[in-house]
């Protein structure tokens, strides 16, 4: 940072060659952090502190070392002045300052340097040598930097070896806290029992959590055994069926049809709330996301604007500013920690993760006051932010191990844990397009788990209209893989036969990719901009279904539980649909502001265990549906 040479510096006592090149690496590293800030701003402070107290600490020794070098060349300078005139030797004029490239080995800390020599004084004198030719008393300047005294005026030559390097201060050497912090976890561990009893406020804080969890869950459970009947089923061949029995299926699945148009007519969903989020189109509405147990409703808008909404209440609880750089804009938002801590987890095109709290007072109401930024870090380093259409930093976030999955426009996909921030896993895409959605093949039901065909199933949907899966377990990093289960092989163990899974149906931009349970199936749902969707099981080579939405598609939802999707369009209209591909329900204007037609659809979010849609246009407005009837 201040040129020079390690060497010229004095290190404190006891430090050897192998700490000393210990300390150069950590440098190396501090050193980058400082030219290229870290998105947390305690990381920030804490790098910024440390280049300014290295910086004070070369800035004091260099004056040490000046006032040093100018004491001893005064002292020279007397003493080889009165020996010259008495050879006669002064009509030479010459400075022994040294040159400005030993003044600055001499004063100069690089700590960048990897393997420089053990911590010795360098004076400027080392390059001075006395020549034969000159007399007893001339000197002149030798390329090899070592002092050769001759024979005479030994005087001279002991003021000059009197110089002594600069005496090193004690170092106090910084106090570890290690104890201390690990000593407040052991006591908060001991704590624990608080969560036990009810009558503690942790206690009773963990007991009302548990309560509501259950009874959302076994509100979604109902809802979605209520509306099974819903799902897509695969046709039964009339071959397999007796003929005597044909009069008696055909009047089941009349009812059945009957009882499926009553489900859909419960479902035609109306405008509960309307609030608007900004002014103008520059607050747009970019991202909606639900809170799946309290009334929360977080909006996104503009390039760095957060809202957190009060969903029953349609008011505006707080509002603050991501904090994401210049030019950058936020491209995904998540919930973690929902169960109990809730956290909101926020990515923006620059590739870097931020994680709030506070968004919920102690007592799990939405809290007024701005939450702090507790963790962050860079999860797609690599990502490109000079492309056209770019779709930023896209996330998916697996609560059953605190795994978040990064992707956008990188070539690689990583897998995060969250808890350390380390990267667990790898995955080349293979492909030029952009990474535009992602999802895990992994839901929870409340009786029977979690569900599905596993937690390391990834579903990636790119920009050129393709789908690949990738299998976290797998070591290949070069191409999308998947494990297919296969029964007991010779040796008595699961056999697994290695499937690589990608799928092209699609020919424009994915919009979103979805995981349905529904109807005791595992599918997966995809939508692109051209407006086909379709429905897909992993075991099958292509779709089993395809929906023509007959109209370009900027925005898709489907919801988890219930077998209905939403649609938006450019065109100014929100289209319900069924999973047969019946049009249920297509709104065109706002109920709560009479005449209006809607805007440009941007974004459209389900709620995880309810019936209820949120909708982003490309004005400020924000809209929430709910059915008309009580479902449940």
């Amino acid at each position: 940072i201040l040129g020079g040479t390690m060497a010229s510096i004095h290190m404190p006592p006891g430090i050897g060659d192998d700490t000393e090149k210990r300390m150069t690496r950590v440098w190396s590293a501090v050193f980058a952090l400082h030219r290229r800030p870290d998105p947390l701003p305690s990381v920030r402070e804490l790098v910024h502190s440390i280049v300014v107290a290295v910086n004070k600490r070369v800035v004091s020794e260099r004056a040490k070392l000046r006032s040093q070098l100018r004491s001893a060349g005064s002292s020279r300078r007397r003493s080889m002045t009165g020996s010259i005139d008495e050879k006669g030797g002064g009509g030479d004029d010459f400075s022994l300052q040294p040159t400005l490239a030993q003044r600055r080995t001499a004063t100069g800390l690089n700590l960048s340097s990897y393997g420089s020599p053990t911590s010795h004084f360098s004076s400027p004198l080392k390059g001075l040598k006395r020549t034969e030719s000159a007399g007893a008393n001339a000197f002149s300047l030798s390329s090899d930097n070592n002092i050769s005294p001759r024979k005479g005026n030994n005087q001279t030559w002991s003021q000059i070896d009197a110089i002594t390097p600069p005496p090193v201060e004690d170092y106090i050497y910084p106090e570890s806290k290690l104890f201390s912090w690990k000593k407040i976890a052991f006591d908060e561990r001991g704590a624990d029992n608080d969560m036990m009893d009810p009558l503690s406020d942790k206690g009773a804080m963990n007991k009302y959590r548990k309560t509501r969890n259950n009874i959302m869950q076994q509100k979604s459970h109902l809802l979605k055994e209520s509306f099974a009947v819903l799902a897509e089923r695969p046709p039964m061949s009339r071959m397999s069926r007796s003929p005597y029995a044909y009069d008696e299926s055909d009047a089941a699945a009349g009812i059945v049809e009957k009882e499926a148009d009553l489900k859909k007519q419960a479902l035609h969903l109306q405008q509960v709330a309307l609030f608007r989020n900004g002014s103008g189109a520059r607050n747009s509405t970019s991202l909606l996301r639900f809170h799946p147990y309290e009334p929360a409703l977080v909006v996104c808008g503009g390039s760095e604007n957060v809202s957190v909404w009060n969903a029953q209440t349609s008011e505006r609880m707080v509002a603050f500013s991501n904090g994401n750089p210049k030019n950058t804009r936020m491209t995904s938002a998540l919930w973690i920690n929902e169960a109990s801590t809730s956290l909101l987890l926020t990515g923006s095109s620059d590739g870097t993760v931020r994680i709030f709290d506070g968004l919920f007072e102690p007592n799990d109401e939405i809290s007024r006051e701005k939450p702090s930024l507790i963790s962050s870090f860079v999860a797609a380093p690599d990502i490109v932010t000079d492309k056209r259409y770019s779709s930023g930093l896209v996330l998916e976030f697996q609560q059953c191990g605190g795994q978040l999955i990064a992707g956008g426009n990188a070539k690689v996909i990583r897998c995060w844990d969250v808890a350390t921030e380390k990267c667990r896993n790898t995955f080349e895409s293979k492909s030029d397009a952009s990474l535009t959605a992602l999802t895990t093949a992994w839901d929870y039901d409340h009786n029977d788990g979690y569900s599905g065909l596993g937690p390391d199933i990834i579903v990636a949907g790119y920009g050129n209209g393709s789908l690949r899966i990738f299998d976290s377990r797998s070591s290949n990093k070069g191409n999308p893989v998947l494990y297919i289960n296969e029964g007991i092989g010779r040796h008595g163990l699961s056999s697994r036969r290695r499937k690589y899974s990608e799928f092209d149906e699609h020919t424009s931009w994915i919009v979103d990719v979805s995981f349905t349970t529904y109807g005791g199936r595992h599918e997966i749902v995809s939508g692109c901009v051209s407006g086909s969707i379709k429905f897909w099981d992993l075991r099958y080579s292509s779709s089993v279904r395809t929906i023509d939405h007959k109209m370009q598609m900027t925005a898709l939802a489907a919801h988890s539980n219930v077998p209905m999707f939403a649609t938006g369009s450019p065109a100014q209209f929100i289209k319900i649909m069924s999973h047969d591909g019946m049009t249920q329900q297509v709104i065109r204007y706002h109920e709560k502001i009479s005449g209006q037609r809607i805007g440009p659809v941007s974004c459209l979010c389900f709620h995880s265990h309810m019936p209820f849609l949120a909708a982003g246009f490309a004005d400020d407005i924000v809209s929430l549906y709910a059915p008309r009837e009580a479902v449940i």
